[in-house]
């Protein structure tokens, strides 16, 4: 057997299944190929295909997530990165910790957010709330029983064993297993947003100034002009939608009003169905973003203007295809309406496509449909797939 054959087969055998999703709404799956020249290449039933970067909005690796130790300490920068660290220590203003992706990694204190001491990517409701506080000090949090508290002051210096800070002048001093949390004061100008996005398969996440291609993945530019290679398997996600797209999941609405049906719950979920982990209606592929919304809800939306188009996928999701789903759909811009629509269980799921350009207030509303006069909302789980605007 020759040794083009063999290269040939391991290439086949370890590409990992993408799928690579576009500004214009389109979707390609196939095994991954590549990135080179400014474009990214799938096999997709034995021919090769490649889409300009450019017109990309995300490139979604469906292989298997790594298995990795849990975290003891999650390190957030001020660019969007993300890191699960198995250690954390800052010294001489610099912060030191290990990734389970990246290796061991050492940046200038001004580049960090906040760091939790903690197994968990998701954020409790305390934390988020002093997070997204614009912090004129460094807070020390500490856990006292159900509430988080915390000291002003500057942080010194962190260690395995404790914490130094500085707290009206004089330097304390705390034992590490005592506190939850960290947050800095932001030392730097904001700079421009990253222009990609990378989700690793571990829950980490890289913001990146530029990117290319490698003969085993990717290299990408951080905002700290250092340069990271990493391997195709070690990949999630790569999101080129920053600045471009928002998807309606990625913040929650400005105003919701829900009249509760005959189901518990609440009137809509983000990313996901009622009863599934993905999104899929009747008759179309799965998608990981959306909204799946229940009858007798209205959701608004502040665009300010910014945005051209709204695009998403409209239908009841197959998770409940064989009930009696039947739903009403309204969408309006500024008390205009943009589209009317009844979806049943028996309909064929569609794209729609509408002009939101110097919108302010978008509103979604989902009604019964022809249930109304019965007020039951078995199977009336409507999905807005891949809902999206774009500026």
């Amino acid at each position: 057997m020759s040794n083009v054959f063999l290269m040939a087969l391991a290439v086949c055998c370890f590409s990992p299944p993408a799928e690579v999703s576009t500004l214009r709404g389109e979707s390609r799956v196939g095994e991954w190929r590549g990135l080179t020249d400014g474009r990214v290449t799938l096999v997709i039933a034995g021919k090769e295909e490649s889409v300009p970067l450019t017109e990309v909005l995300e490139i979604r690796f469906r292989g298997e997530p790594m298995k990795l130790d849990k975290p003891s300490a999650i390190v957030a920068l001020w660019d969007g990165s993300k890191f699960g660290a198995s250690h954390a220590q800052i010294t001489e203003k610099r912060i030191h910790f290990a990734s389970g992706v990246l290796g061991e990694l050492s940046l200038p204190q001004g580049l960090v957010a906040n760091v939790r001491f903690s197994d968990r990517f998701d954020d409790d409701e305390q934390w988020s709330k002093l997070v997204d506080r614009e912090n004129k000090t460094d807070l020390l949090v500490i856990r006292k029983e159900q509430t988080l508290d915390y000291l002003d002051g500057v942080v010194v210096e962190v260690t395995d064993k404790s914490v130094k800070f500085l707290l009206d002048g004089e330097e304390v001093s705390t034992k590490r297993e005592r506190v939850y949390g960290l947050i800095f004061a932001r030392r730097t100008s904001p700079t421009k947003p990253a222009a990609i996005r990378l989700e690793l398969g571990n829950g980490d996440i890289l913001m990146s100034t530029s990117l290319s291609g490698t003969s085993s993945g990717v290299s990408v530019t951080t905002e700290s002009k250092s340069k990271v290679e990493l391997p195709i398997e070690r990949l999630k996600l790569l999101d080129f939608s920053q600045g471009k797209v928002r998807y309606l999941s990625q913040d929650p609405p400005r105003d919701v009003k829900y009249t509760r049906g005959i189901q518990d719950g609440p009137a809509f979920v983000q990313d996901r169905a009622f009863y599934a982990s993905e999104l899929k209606p009747i008759g179309m592929r799965a998608f990981a973003r959306g909204l799946c919304i229940r009858p007798q809800t209205t959701l608004r939306y502040r665009l300010g203007g910014d945005y051209r188009r709204l695009q998403a996928i409209v239908g009841i999701d197959e998770s409940v295809k064989d009930g009696n789903g039947d739903c009403d759909l309204v969408i309006s811009g500024d008390g205009k309406q943009l589209l009317k629509l009844r979806l049943t269980s028996r309909d064929a799921s569609r794209p729609i496509d509408l002009d939101v350009t110097d919108i302010v207030v978008l509103e979604i509303v989902v009604g019964f449909g022809g249930d109304a006069a019965t007020n039951v909302d078995l199977g009336d789980n409507l999905d807005l797939a891949d809902a999206k605007l774009i500026k």
